[in-house]
C-alpha cells in the first residue's frame, strides 16, 4: 500500500501535493477522541484513514505515513518485535480523569495471597493485548490456560467458561454487574501515541 498523491489545480498551474496518510482508531473507544489527532495534524496536508486501533502500529510500519492510536496497542505491538522501525513520536496522558486500565479480574474478594494461582487456572483475555498478558505471566512465572477472544470477557467467569479474566476496567459498571474484584492491574499507562516509520 502505498501513500496516496493527489493533483489538485490551483488557479493557473498544476501543483503536486502529497497526502500523507494518518490512520486513526474506529474503535468505540477510542474513536471519540480523533479530534486530537486531528489537533496535531492542522493546517498540514494528511488524509485521515479510520481502522482498528489494535492494527494501526503494524500499518504503521507496513506503509509509512503517521498512526494515532491507544499507547496500550502500541506498547502491546511493540513487545511482538525484536527489530521494528515503528516509533512513538509523542505522548499524550489520556484526556480524562478516569482511565482505563488492563486488570486481572476475578470473582469473590482479592485473595490474600497476590500470586496465588497455579497454573492449569483457566482465564478469558481481549485479543488485542496478547503480547502484554504473555509478558506479564512470564514475569510472575505463572502460566494459566488462556483463551484469547474478540469481545465479551468479563462475562465468561459468571458463564463458567473461566476462572479469570484481563480485561479493561474503566468506568466498573461492567465489573459491578458481574461481580467481579480487580486482582491486579497489568497496564496502566494509559493515553495515546503518535507513530511513525523512522527509516535506517
Amino acid at each position: 500500500m502505498r501513500q496516496k498523491q493527489e493533483y489538485v489545480r490551483l488557479r493557473h498551474s498544476k501543483v503536486l501535493i502529497a497526502f500523507t496518510t494518518v490512520f486513526v482508531p474506529e474503535n468505540r473507544g477510542l474513536e471519540r477522541f480523533n479530534y486530537l489527532a486531528l489537533r496535531e495534524f492542522y493546517g498540514v496536508n494528511v488524509i485521515f484513514q479510520r481502522t482498528r486501533g489494535e492494527l494501526i502500529p503494524s500499518l504503521v510500519e507496513e506503509c509509512g505515513g503517521y498512526g494515532w492510536t491507544g499507547n496500550d496497542l502500541y506498547v502491546n505491538y511493540s513487545l511482538s518485535q525484536d527489530q521494528s522501525q515503528l516509533r512513538r513520536i509523542k505522548m499524550l496522558s489520556w484526556p480524562e480523569e478516569i482511565k482505563p486500565r488492563l486488570c486481572l479480574l476475578g470473582p469473590g474478594e482479592i485473595p490474600v495471597e497476590k500470586y496465588y494461582f497455579y497454573n492449569g487456572n483457566t482465564a478469558v483475555a481481549p485479543r488485542k493485548y496478547i503480547n502484554i498478558i504473555e509478558h506479564y505471566c512470564e514475569r510472575q512465572q505463572w502460566y494459566p490456560n488462556i483463551t484469547f477472544l474478540d469481545g465479551q470477557v468479563e462475562r465468561q467467569i459468571r458463564k463458567g467458561y473461566a476462572e479469570l479474566a484481563f480485561d479493561i476496567v474503566y468506568s466498573g459498571k461492567t465489573l459491578r454487574e458481574e461481580r467481579l474484584t480487580i486482582y491486579d492491574t497489568i497496564f496502566d499507562q494509559s493515553g495515546f501515541a503518535l507513530l511513525m516509520r523512522v527509516e535506517r
